[in-house]
């Protein structure tokens, strides 16, 4: 079996497995024609497309995409890759073409220090062999309108048309997600907005304070009876805000502008953002938890050099790592505030041992030092070793889907 990266006159067919793999359409011409045209070799230079071929390189079994980005870690910024598009076609499924793209690629990502590497799931057993773990838990609300009873927070709503400006929408979510760990630097909000989002049948409001500094939205559309404004897939909705006023002052907009019409309002946010003070009956609301995709570090020393530790202390952890061995080993790490962590492989007696999908998950914050216990892979070594210090809960959420 062969792996390597893709070039420009081999996306052709990558994207035809991937439209098998999904279920989903593929027009042969019009795929050669965007293949050719120049915004196009411009798109493909912000991702790489890996892939498993035969022996003798002519068939493609399995590939998926690379797309790069900026990631907030603990007041840093690190580069990280988000994984999609994994597809294999059927006649060759169970062959490893998977396995075989994904060390290849993620031993090249740690050559180019790469932080983390991050992906939506069809399966969370299949990628934590690979080393990925669940990321942090968000909570899905589908709250009744009728009970959304919030005094006037001031300011004015508006709705954003096609063509109207939303840079607004970039603003506001760059205060929502300044300090949620992998949530990804962008340019503006979400160029597929700039589509005619009537036709979808969606809709946008903005809320100002009485400025006219926006610092909340909501985009939605209706499911039935509910007013949906949750990121998926196929709909990429999402109630932001700044601040627990402008948060206030959507639900207020809400009740009023839409409680002859829906029975409820659904959103999600993070464990960190948690509305329920604003939900004056909990009996009728609905609160689902589930995690944030998985997450993978990549360049181990990178990271633990950025984390964000509390107080001062050194802990030693063991680490396994099932296919980048640089990872592999006793790492010594020594903090204090107001210094740059001391990160380096030692000769010591270790305090925990642990893999390095469950250190992803602890070291962004999705795990926490009182889950060490219920972790099975994780051997603690020394029980008075400050893990406090270094696992703790951190807001966490990438909003970005790939």
């Amino acid at each position: 079996m062969q792996v390597r990266k893709l070039n420009q006159s081999e996306l052709f067919e990558a994207h035809r497995a991937m439209a098998v793999a999904f279920h989903g359409g593929f027009d042969p011409e019009k795929e050669r024609e965007d293949l050719q045209k120049p915004e196009s070799a411009e798109k493909e230079a912000k991702k790489e497309t890996w892939g498993a071929y035969s022996d003798d390189g002519k068939t493609l079994y399995s590939c998926f995409d690379l797309s790069f980005y900026e990631a907030r870690f603990d007041g840093a910024v690190l580069p990280m890759a988000g994984v999609g598009g994994v597809a294999t076609l059927p006649p060759y499924r169970r062959m490893g073409g998977v396995r075989a793209c994904m060390e290849k690629a993620l031993k090249s990502l740690y050559e180019r220090r790469f932080g983390f590497a991050f992906l939506y799931p069809f399966s969370t057993a299949f990628y934590r062999q690979f080393g990925f773990e669940n990321g942090g838990l968000l909570q899905t609300w589908t709250v009744p309108i009728s009970t959304l009873d919030l005094p006037d927070a001031g300011g004015s709503v508006e709705e954003l048309f096609p063509g109207d400006d939303l840079s607004p929408l970039l603003e506001i979510y760059n205060r929502y997600s300044q300090n949620l760990n992998l949530s990804c630097l962008r340019r503006e909000y979400n160029s597929e907005l700039k589509e005619n989002l009537l036709d979808q049948k969606r809709y946008i409001f903005l809320w100002r304070d009485e400025t006219g500094s926006p610092r909340s939205f909501l985009i939605c559309h209706g499911e039935n009876d509910v007013l949906n404004c949750t990121l998926d897939f196929p709909m990429k909705n999402g109630l932001l805000f700044s601040d627990a006023r402008s948060l206030q002052a959507l639900l207020r907009f809400v009740k009023t502008a839409f409680i002859a019409n829906y029975r409820a309002l659904r959103f999600t946010t993070p464990f960190a953002f948690n509305p329920i003070s604003f939900l004056s009956d909990m009996a009728q609301t609905q609160c689902d938890a589930f995690p944030n995709g998985m997450v993978r570090v990549i360049h181990l020393e990178t990271v633990l050099s950025h984390c964000r530790c509390r107080d001062s202390g050194e802990l030693i952890l063991e680490v396994t790592d099932p296919i980048l061995e640089q990872n592999r080993g006793v790492w010594q790490l020594q903090f204090a505030p107001g210094k740059e962590n001391l990160v380096q492989k030692a000769q010591k007696a270790p305090d925990v041992t642990l893999d390095i999908h469950d250190l992803s998950a602890l070291l962004c914050g999705a795990r926490d030092a009182q889950e060490l216990s219920m972790m099975p892979g994780v051997i603690i070594h020394r029980e008075s070793a400050p893990f406090q210090k270094v696992f703790y809960r951190k807001p966490f959420w990438c909003l970005n889907l790939f």
